[in-house]
């Protein structure tokens, strides 16, 4: 046994253990856990972790109740992002290395074996402050032929998962405990110390032998993020800023590619 293995390997079928913050809720296998979320967080508390009873992949949900506007509230899929790349770190053996790219990519020694995405309510504009918000995760443990061909769909560079790169042994139940514990501690870090931390933490394990295309939209060229957490990207030309909420509206859906030599 090395020492990156469980002594006790949780049970899948336990609920997952939560710090007291957080609540979990089991969605069954095969439903989508973003969209659930999304559906029932007007009448969910704050706090509320849906999360899928499928053992070969970790998809969360956490519903929130921002205090700031939707602007601000997003930057809630950093800490989400940050919290992963945290929990992995503590679980996986040290070859197993996690790195981000936007717009919520979570990458295993450069292969994309995750998604971070986020939804707030859509009766309020940016400005604004939602009445609710949801951030999920989703994070490959194992994949089969079947399942590697319906994860690349939006993306033709490399998918992994977990197991492929060396982490098999983490269970659901203990990724999705670790990842809402780091995923609060960087909540709780936003809101002391604001989004700088966050900012400089994801910049940190940003993936940059890779980069961000939008190949099905002309005149659209990816320059990064700003300190705020908001997208930069070239327009026809023209640098602007956009929410990353807006990104896929505006930009069109965006691809990973390795840079051209």
């Amino acid at each position: 046994m090395t020492l990156y293995y469980e002594d006790v390997p949780a049970n899948d079928s336990d609920v997952p253990q939560l710090p007291p913050l957080l609540t979990a809720v089991a969605v069954p296998s095969g439903q989508n856990v973003h969209h659930k979320a999304i559906a029932l967080a007007a009448s969910s508390e704050v706090g509320t972790v849906f999360y899928s009873e499928a053992v070969d992949r970790m998809h969360i949900a956490v519903v929130l109740g921002p205090e700031v506007a939707v602007a601000d509230a997003s930057q809630m899929l950093f800490a989400m992002m940050i919290g992963i790349g945290d929990a992995i770190g503590a679980l996986a053996p040290p070859e197993v290395a996690v790195s981000y790219q936007m717009p919520g990519y979570i990458l295993l020694n450069k292969g994309r074996a995750g998604v971070v995405r986020m939804a707030v309510d859509p009766a309020v504009g940016a400005d604004s402050v939602p009445d609710w918000m949801v951030v999920s995760a989703e994070v490959m443990i194992s994949i089969d032929d079947a399942g590697l061909e319906n994860w690349r769909q939006d993306s033709e560079y490399e998918h992994t998962s977990l197991t492929e790169e060396g982490g098999g042994h983490i269970s659901r139940t203990r990724l999705v405990e670790s990842c809402s514990r780091h995923f609060l501690v960087w909540v709780n870090r936003w809101q002391d110390d604001g989004f700088r931390p966050l900012f400089d933490a994801w910049m940190h394990r940003l993936e940059t032998s890779l980069q961000v295309v939008f190949e099905a939209t002309s005149g659209v060229e990816w320059l990064g993020l700003d300190e705020t957490g908001a997208m930069l990207v070239k327009v026809d030309g023209k640098p602007i800023s956009i929410p990353i909420q807006e990104l896929e509206t505006v930009c069109g859906t965006p691809a990973l590619v390795e840079p051209q030599a």
